[in-house]
């Protein structure tokens, strides 16, 4: 063959082979093996294109991830702002807000105002913010108002998570159907004032496991009409003025606005109802109470709460009770109790440790039992000269149950005794007065004459609403020579059940 033959078919050779080099090139799989060349192999078209994206898209990333906001790309950051329909957008919307990924520190003496409301905020309406364990927000410059919904976590328990109140007023006001749970407000009533929890209107409020003490002013406190339907389940609450401040306050009702508390320790603390109105509708179950303050009179007063299982511990101050229609059951009072300006209280299974006392004057229509007690009667006349037991003995001893009352009279004559004036019946004094819808007659005991060995039957009355009782015999008034020349030995016995007043 010649040198030119030889020539032209090694260059058709090779432009056969380009032509197919350039064929696969253009048109061979992404996957396709690489093409061979007498230099080498080498990509296809796509495989280059390919190439030429990741190191662009590679570029692009280093240099995203440099940025500052790069973490977010990879991970989540609650302070990053993500764009609509990311799922970074998604996540920031639905998880819960931690009140540290905000920026606060936590250490009880650095201000982490701003990091709480930024919490707040980005939670929203029917949100959750999370106070982290082991961590104390100090908080300043007015109250932290919870949105309507939103609901408060104390990481770890109540007493590892706390709020801490750094300037004057309110630390924490409640709006409808928020809740707060596991967390300790504490309310610095050392060095600041105001309230602790303030619910100044709405309804369906929640606190469960939740502190609010040190407060200058009542650690929990709902204005009037404000928070009907709340839940109130394990709460803890004191004040720095114990005897003036109540631990609890409801500021008044002009209707029925039940408030549910179950679990309640106040032995820091009083409960105040001292309001018009206050507690209509409102019911306490298993507490431990420090003491309780009402307010009558009964037209505006204290009403309509019930109480249950639980225990008033005081025993230094009296207990007063005002108000209407309260009902105690299984209830405990460490020291005395008085009833004044009280109507309708029903009291059943209740312990009264120091006793219980009713004013006569004011009270009406209660109903309590109430272990047997001395009583020191007194005896006299309507007018004239007045008997005087001298060294004689009149001694008196009463119970009650319910609406009843038991009293026993006894009255001994002395050698020093007189015996007042032949005018008018003998008059006793009673423990409790009787009920004032009618006169109650009955057999009331007898008069023993002692030198003739004699007993006369005697029968009692009690006129309406009185706190006394006269006895007679057929008719006629005991009294000086009636019914028999009185002398030293001789003796009134008395026994009666009366209707209470």
């Amino acid at each position: 063959m010649t040198d030119q033959a030889q020539r032209l078919e090694i260059a058709t050779v090779r432009a056969e082979i380009g032509s197919n080099i350039t064929y696969q090139f253009n048109n061979d799989a992404l996957d396709a093996p690489e093409i061979p060349t007498d230099s080498g192999p080498i990509p296809n078209l796509k495989q280059v294109i390919r190439d030429i994206k990741e190191e662009a898209l590679d570029e692009t990333l280093r240099a995203e991830l440099f940025a500052a906001a790069g973490s977010g790309m990879v991970g989540f950051s609650e302070a990053q702002t993500y764009a609509s329909g990311t799922v970074g957008q998604a996540l920031k919307g639905s998880i819960r807000k931690t009140v540290k990924s905000f920026g606060a520190v936590g250490d009880g003496a650095t201000d982490d105002t701003d990091a709480v409301l930024a919490a707040i905020a980005a939670a929203g309406e029917n949100g959750v913010v999370v106070f982290d364990r082991n961590s104390e927000f100090l908080v300043s410059g007015g109250v932290i108002v919870q949105p309507p919904g939103q609901k408060w976590i104390g990481e770890g328990g109540q007493r590892s998570a706390r709020l801490k109140k750094g300037s004057n007023g309110d630390l924490v006001q409640m709006g409808s159907l928020s809740a707060i749970s596991d967390l300790t407000l504490n309310n610095n009533g050392d060095n600041f004032t105001g309230r602790g929890i303030y619910i100044p209107s709405g309804f369906s409020q929640s606190l469960f496991r939740v502190r609010s003490v040190r407060s200058k002013g009542p650690s929990l406190e709902f204005a009037v009409d404000a928070g009907g339907g709340c839940n109130v389940v394990a709460f803890e609450g004191d004040t720095i003025d114990q005897d003036t401040v109540g631990a609890i306050k409801f500021a008044g009702d002009t209707g029925p606005h039940p408030r549910l508390f179950n679990g309640v320790w106040l032995s820091g603390g009083f409960l105040d109802i001292a309001s018009p109105g206050a507690g209509n509708g409102c019911s306490m179950s298993n507490f431990y109470i420090r003491n309780i303050k009402t307010i009558g009179p009964v037209a505006t007063g204290t009403a309509l709460m019930h109480f249950s299982n639980g225990r008033f511990a005081t025993i230094a101050d009296t207990t007063v009770l005002s108000g209407s229609d309260l009902t105690l059951v299984g209830v405990a009072f460490s020291g005395p109790v008085h009833l004044q300006n009280m109507q309708g209280l029903r009291a059943e299974a209740c312990t009264f440790g120091a006793g219980i006392t009713e004013e006569f004057a004011t009270c009406r229509f209660n109903s309590y039992s109430d272990q047997t007690k001395t009583f020191s009667p007194t005896w006299s006349q309507s007018s004239g000269a007045q008997p005087s037991i001298g060294n004689g003995s009149l001694t008196g001893k009463y119970s009650r149950n319910g609406f009843l009352v038991k009293f026993d009279l006894s009255l001994t004559i002395g050698s020093t005794t007189t015996f007042g004036n032949s005018a008018g019946p003998y008059i006793f004094s009673l423990p409790l007065g009787g009920t004032q819808n009618s006169t109650q007659d009955f057999i009331a005991g007898q008069c023993f004459d002692a030198s003739a060995s004699t007993d006369f039957l005697v029968n009692g009355q009690i006129v309406a609403g009185a706190n006394s009782m006269t006895i007679s015999r057929n008719g006629a008034g005991v009294r000086d020579g009636f019914p028999f020349a009185w002398g030293v030995g001789d003796t009134i016995k008395l026994s009666i059940c009366y209707m209470s007043i």
